[in-house]
């Protein structure tokens, strides 16, 4: 069985040593041929110089600019494909493994094979208390079976299993950076595989909160998540886009804000690119490693 780590590194110097640490014992496992491969999106703190140095046995793609985590993940997913690996795990580069976080999804996945992609139960730094947004979107509290399906979950950590992925394609290139896993796991869906949690799995996710600008609370809160429901194959686009229109105004009198007018006209131009993404049989191909 094999498995490429993909990380997507960008000014990551205060987490590289856990997350690639964690990554190569990960593909030191007797069980399971590990590589592990990071893009990186033209840091300027010197990350991709540390892992040139230090850690000689990454595979390191170094881009001339910040193309986004979709764009980014897909070099390395293409590469999975072309190389014959069974499986990729998306790692955030704020991220590690435990040290059995591979081995219990490997485990899983293996036992149930209609998941597209699984997850470990995502925790804070300190290991005991859940990262927030996993909290509020993929935790069963009641843990009820040792695998449970979700909608989605966010991709700090991911499984994916590559026979899926090549049914369905790589992130859409609509979203350069957030919501693009929550199309892909919508598309998953829609193509009829499943999104799991494995409950007794476990990863960090060292997630820094900071106070954001409006502006950008509005592009996440507003913009996105109106691109991710109306490219959404699950949901008809006659009853999204009145949905659209309401929650334009609702975001507007919010945020005392004119953007989300200014974005609904953004995304009423990329109508043609919106309904390219919902083709979840869509292959979306980047620039070869």
């Amino acid at each position: 069985m094999k498995v490429l780590i993909i990380i997507v590194s960008y000014n990551g110097m205060e987490w590289i040593e856990r997350c690639l640490g964690s990554a190569l014992k990960a593909s030191a496992s007797k069980a399971v041929q590990a590589d592990v491969f990071v893009v990186d999106n033209c840091s300027s703190d010197g990350t991709p110089e540390r892992i040139e140095k230090d850690y000689p046995k990454v595979k390191l793609v170094r881009s001339e600019s910040n193309m986004g985590f979709g764009a980014a993940n897909n070099l390395g997913l293409e590469y999975a494909l072309e190389h014959g690996y069974d499986y990729a795990y998306l790692l955030n580069q704020d991220a590690w493994l435990l040290p059995d976080t591979l081995d219990l999804l490997l485990d899983a996945a293996e036992s149930a094979g209609n998941f597209a992609i699984l997850s470990p139960l995502q925790m804070q730094a300190d290991g005991v208390n859940f990262d927030t947004n996993f909290e509020k979107r993929a935790l069963n509290r009641k843990l009820p079976e040792p695998l449970y399906e979700v909608p989605r979950v966010m991709a700090a950590h991911w499984l994916i299993r590559l026979s899926a992925l090549k049914e369905v394609g790589l992130f859409a290139p609509i979203f350069p950076h957030y919501g693009e896993d929550d199309n892909l796991c919508d598309r998953f869906r829609a193509a009829g595989w499943k999104i799991g949690v494995v409950s007794g799995a476990k990863a960090i996710h060292d997630r820094a909160f900071r106070k954001e600008p409006k502006e950008k609370l509005i592009r996440r809160n507003y913009y996105v998540k109106s691109l991710v429901e109306l490219c959404n194959p699950l949901k008809p686009l006659w009853r999204i886009w009145p949905y659209i229109y309401i929650y334009t105004l609702v975001k507007a009198i919010r945020y005392c804000s004119i953007e989300p007018f200014r974005y609904l006209c953004k995304i009423k131009s990329q109508k043609e690119e919106i309904l390219k993404t919902r083709e979840t049989n869509s292959f979306y191909s980047t620039n070869k490693c």
